[in-house]
């Protein structure tokens, strides 16, 4: 329900005007009549519960017909046509007799409630589809701007309309109570209607399952509920606010809303029935604190919408790695056939031919140095078998060992032993396989002549790696130093993704180049290495 498809982040298409959708012809889904029904019948009954509980002291608080009607027309499109509106202004007018209220009466009750119906709906029909089912951390922020929008226009209307009906004006201003109590009741009802779930068997997906971790949030509200009560006092009311929190960072947005109502409810119950030991209990009391537990029921709302964002981010994050994954998988094996079929080439190319066969050899070899360069690169095996670490030295030996020839060997690598682990080791591999590609198109290792040292030096906070290129003929550095694509990959590797520097310097006899990296992403060498 809450997991953020790429299809819900995209904006949901509007017409230019409320009026022109709210006229399209839907395509109703069956039995369409019997939707209808239970939102008119649905509505009348509440419509009935908050008139019939005005005079009581915790129920005359609990206004939920709005947020219910709002939420059900933002939440389900469908209910929003001309005859969800019918329906409902059907159920208030069935319930006018039973609410034993006067024409004038109801038609003021009517005019405030379906007024502050349209003002939450108009702010928040357009409002995109992801953020109108509280799927991301901005949701909160248009619901609260509707909902405190629809509480002014409740807290003027209210008084005109209804006057002291339903609370005593000496206890509570007409424009305090009447914007209270629509603002408590649009916060505590509306989030659990519009991040409703989706689909069949939604529970699966919602409710934690019987294990100990997952209930864990869940008891611990109940046991600070309950000791709240306990200890008493005013403070007490704030007990469950941790645990809250909790629950919000472990469960889906529509669990915490849920929550989140009941720990209103609780807050309401526990000072109407004196269980905090307030000195006195009235009407501006119970108001007030029940103001502040509807308030502070938006922090669990904002985490909850902020984690699903986040783990929405995660799961996304999991498909294109493994989405990559399958992608090098199907690369590597395509590279392994071309290996293999550029190894029957040479063997077909020289049989028959016995004095081509050295040739042949050595052209197998460099081939298969290259295949294990190639490995090191796109999959990060390490070289000491199952060992967790690799030798720096070995890692650059094998890389530019494909350059070599049994008659000269162009480089030599010494220095400080250091390893890598295997997350370092793709990125360490990129590194000196776009150096040696370089030396083999403009440097030491194109040069018959030429010679490449690499030298490592470990100090206290870093690691220095030389790579010091020697030519008979004087290097085309502009060549090497380009600043083309495989600059931009050493620019990123070295720079951003592993915090370091490097310099390369052109001179008469070739190219100095030095890399200064971290010295955490190295560690010593074990002192028992496994056998390569």
């Amino acid at each position: 329900m809450l997991s953020l498809s790429l299809a819900d982040r995209k904006a949901k298409p509007r017409s230019g005007s409320i009026i022109i959708d709210w006229l399209k012809i839907p395509t109703a889904p069956r039995r369409a009549w019997l939707y209808f029904l239970l939102f008119g019948g649905a509505y009348s009954v509440l419509c009935i519960f908050g008139v019939r509980t005005a005079n009581d002291n915790v129920l005359s608080l609990i206004w939920p017909a709005n947020p219910f009607m709002l939420g059900m027309l933002v939440r389900f499109p469908f209910l929003a046509r001309p005859l969800g509106w019918v329906a409902c202004a059907a159920g208030f007018a069935i319930a006018i007799p039973i609410m034993g209220c006067g024409l004038a009466t109801a038609a003021g009750l009517a005019t405030y409630n379906f007024g502050v119906v349209v003002i939450g709906y108009v702010l928040l029909y357009g409002v995109d589809q992801v953020d109108q089912r509280l799927k991301r951390l901005t949701s909160v922020f248009y619901l609260l701007f509707a909902v405190v929008a629809e509480s002014i226009f409740a807290g003027i209307v209210g008084p005109i309309l209804i006057g002291p009906l339903f609370h005593d004006p000496a206890a509570v201003g007409s424009y305090r109570y009447w914007f209270s109590v629509e603002l408590l009741n649009q916060l505590a009802f509306l989030p659990m209607i519009l991040s409703y779930p989706e689909g069949r068997k939604w529970w699966r997906r919602q409710l934690p399952q019987p294990t100990f971790h997952d209930q864990a949030p869940i008891i611990a509200l109940v046991l600070s509920a309950t000791l709240g009560i306990f200890f008493g006092e005013m403070g007490a009311l704030t007990f469950p606010v941790p645990a809250l929190l909790w629950c919000a960072i472990s469960y889906r947005v529509f669990l915490t809303a849920v929550l989140t109502f009941i720990f209103c409810i609780w807050v309401i119950l526990a000072t109407t029935l004196s269980y905090n030991e307030a000195s006195h209990v009235d009407q501006l009391l119970v108001l007030s604190i029940s103001m502040g537990a509807a308030l502070i029921s938006l922090g669990p709302v904002i985490i909850s919408t902020t984690t699903a964002t986040r783990n929405e981010i995660v799961d996304q994050l999991r498909r294109l790695a493994a989405e990559r994954e399958i992608v090098a998988n199907e690369l590597d094996h395509r590279i392994k056939n071309l290996f293999a079929l550029v190894n029957g080439l040479i063997s077909l190319s020289v049989r028959g031919r016995p004095e081509m066969r050295p040739l042949a050899d050595t052209l197998r070899n460099r081939l298969v140095a290259l295949r294990r360069a190639h490995s090191l690169i796109h999959t990060g095996n390490a070289l000491s078998g199952p060992g967790e670490f690799t030798s720096l030295r070995e890692l650059i030996g094998v890389l530019l060992r494909p350059y070599e020839s049994a008659e000269n060997k162009h480089f030599i690598v010494d220095g400080d032993e250091v390893c890598i682990d295997r997350g370092t080791l793709a990125a360490m591999a990129l590194i000196f396989h776009e150096l040696a590609t370089n030396s083999t198109k403009y440097g030491a290792l194109n040069d018959p002549d030429g010679a490449l040292s690499v030298h490592i030096s470990r100090g206290t906070d870093d690691l220095r790696i030389k790579w010091i290129e020697r030519v008979a003929v004087k290097m085309d550095c502009s060549n090497a130093m380009d600043g083309g694509f495989g600059s931009k990959l050493l620019d990123f590797i070295i720079n951003q993704q592993l915090q370091g520097s490097y310099a390369r310097t052109c001179t008469e006899a070739g190219m100095d180049i030095e890399i200064i990296l971290p010295n955490k992403l190295f560690s010593d060498p074990p002192s028992n290495p496994l056998p390569s």
